[in-house]
């Protein structure tokens, strides 16, 4: 059996039988020049010294174990004991014999308990170190009394603050402090996503014990536990409007989950991209930046390279927010043969008015046409003194702004830098899933209806007011600051970079409003007669279906006939509850005002 015995003149290669007994080592290391005389063998500093009269296989001993060979002499008396080991050295190798280490061992091991050290320590006798923290007697330390470390960790303070000898931040860890039999409340400097080398553990017990509460909330809670439970917001769209909960067209196309927060590695007081905060690409304030190179109004390489970071660099949008549009057919196709019908010679342009559902898509139900003066290129927009009044009409009536539409001629682009001026400013006001729809004929004189968002980045452009004020150019967006494409400065930018297609389709249900009334703000403009025309032909019909459009109810709140404060909430709550219940009295008034416009009742 070979044995590896590390002594006080180095590490020695011992062979020896393997019945035999741990005497035999010390004859083995005695024959190679090692004093044995005041030592012991032992397997480590803190274990008991072996007896010689046992055998190396009682001992513990394996093949290929290493052996300490510890003095046990004090560090007061090793140079007495130096030149007695080297003299007993020298008869002891005349005489051929080897004196057992027990006797003095259990000498020494008395004094040694006496003095309250153990085997191992080199200190004095009133002192303790990490040999003999555990042992007879109070430990003594050189901090102060209200401080502790690695010596007195356990020894219990009453009515004292403990200040640990630690030189890591608040929220960090070491050896000091692993071993503090009090929760520990950790003290992290990242965000809430991320997860730091102090608070793993943390987190992680946290979701097992979440896991746990989930798995059994279904099963076990019982029902009068449920008060006790938050109610969940409601879910609200840029204009604080609770989405509709209903099932989206486009389900297929929803956005997927987020991904889950990556635990950090680095310490508490670092930071990484798992923990700096995402950047929203509507900010309009720049990040500030404080250079320790210089003060406030310096600059430095540094500054300038990071100075060049932040500007934008042009790329094309994946995906919308808005999922899908889908439209009801009936007034679309009241606005395409419009438009048709003057053979695109007056542009239009309408605000759709419906609903934004949970994915982000959107559902129109009506168009309304603001005042406007269109020509065979474009349209512009003339002042709507009632467009509140319209607003308020479609939140009566369950419905918000949720897009544009516009027509155009035939041409070599899809929208030109005025229209997506106005659309990144249409989706800034009314919300991240506002629609533009266009309408345009090809070259054989079909019309297409098709569907549009602009990008963060131009919406980011818009609010921050770097898109200049005067296009000229319909295919490029000038701009006043520089951005980045393909590595290249440039203050004009391709259009392209800033449309992102949206899925259209046409409605499956069937709205609740019509579209028979004429349209408001055409030419020519609405009258009294078409409200005759209307109560006359639709006589036949219940009172619900007569009071269920939209144009009609906009007629009756522009010319003053009913009060948007007192008779529409009425109206608009029997339309959207499907009730006819208080539409009787209106529909006599209705009645009566047309019977003194033709000079008869019908």
């Amino acid at each position: 059996m070979i044995i590896a015995v590390r002594t006080p003149v180095g590490t020695k290669r011992v062979e020896v039988p393997d019945g035999s007994t741990v005497r035999s080592i010390y004859e083995s290391l005695k024959n190679m020049g090692v004093n044995v005389e005041g030592t012991y063998l032992s397997i480590s500093p803190r274990d008991p010294p072996m007896k010689p009269e046992l055998t190396i296989s009682q001992s513990g001993i394996k093949h290929g174990d290493m052996l300490l060979l510890i003095s046990v002499q004090s560090t007061t008396n090793s140079s007495n004991n130096n030149n007695n080991n080297s003299s007993s050295s020298s008869n002891n190798n005349n005489n051929n014999t080897v004196s057992s280490p027990a006797s003095s061992h259990s000498s020494s091991n008395s004094s040694s308990v006496s003095s309250g050290k153990s085997l191992s320590c080199k200190h004095a006798p009133g002192d303790k170190c990490v040999f003999c923290s555990d042992s007879l007697g109070e430990k003594k330390c050189t901090h102060p009394e209200s401080a502790t470390c690695p010596n007195c960790q356990d020894k219990k303070f009453t009515g004292k603050k403990l200040k640990w000898l630690c030189n890591h931040p608040p929220g960090g860890k070491c050896s000091n402090c692993l071993r503090v039999p009090k929760k520990v409340s950790y003290k992290c400097t990242h965000g809430p996503s991320a997860v730091c080398s102090n608070c793993i553990d943390k987190v992680t017990n946290s979701n097992s014990s979440g896991d746990v509460n989930s798995g059994n909330s279904g099963a076990s809670s019982p029902a009068g536990d449920r008060s006790s439970a938050p109610s969940s917001p409601p879910n609200l769209d840029a204009n604080n409007n609770n989405y509709v909960e209903k099932q989206s067209p486009f389900a297929n196309k929803q956005k997927p989950a987020a991904a889950p927060a990556t635990k950090c590695l680095h310490g508490a007081n670092a930071k990484c991209t798992n923990c700096l905060p995402k950047d929203d690409p509507n900010d309009t304030e720049p990040p500030k930046r404080r250079c320790k190179n210089h003060g406030i109004h310096g600059s430095c390489i540094e500054c300038i390279e990071w100075r060049e970071s932040l500007k934008m660099k042009l790329k094309s949008q994946d995906a919308a927010h808005c999922p899908g549009a889908a439209i009801a057919v009936t007034p679309a196709n009241e606005f395409q043969h419009y438009v048709s019908s003057r053979k695109f010679e007056e542009q239009r342009i309408g605000f759709l008015y419906g609903n934004f559902l949970q994915d982000g898509s959107v559902s129109v139900d009506v168009i309304y046409e603001p005042p406007q003066k269109g020509d065979k290129k474009s349209v512009t927009l003339l002042e709507d003194k009632s467009i509140d009044k319209i607003e308020s009409l479609a939140s009566l009536l369950g419905m918000t702004r949720v897009g544009w539409i516009f027509s155009h001629p035939s041409r070599k682009y899809v929208m030109s830098s005025s229209e997506i001026l106005q659309a990144a400013n249409y989706q800034n006001k009314f919300g991240n899933s506002f629609v533009t729809l266009i309408l345009s004929v090809n070259s054989e004189g079909n019309s297409n209806l098709e569907a549009f968002q602009v990008s963060d980045q131009a919406m980011k452009l818009e609010k921050t007011g770097e898109f200049q004020s005067n296009q000229s150019e319909p295919t490029i967006c000038k701009l006043k600051s520089p951005v980045l494409v393909e590595g290249s400065e440039t203050l004009n930018a391709d259009n392209n970079f800033f449309i992102v297609t949206v899925p259209v389709k046409a409605r499956e249900d069937k709205p609740v409003l019509n579209c028979v009334f004429p349209v408001n703000n055409r030419n020519p403009p609405t009258s009294d007669s078409d409200l005759a025309s209307y109560k006359i032909d639709n006589q036949d019909q219940s009172k619900l279906t007569f009071f269920s459009d939209f144009h009609f109810l906009v007629y009756l709140l522009m010319h003053g006939i009913f009060d948007l404060n007192t008779d529409l909430p009425l109206i608009c709550d029997n339309v959207r509850s499907r009730t006819s219940n208080s539409l009787d009295i209106y529909y006599e008034l209705i009645e009566a005002h047309v019977g003194e416009l033709i000079g008869h009742d019908h």
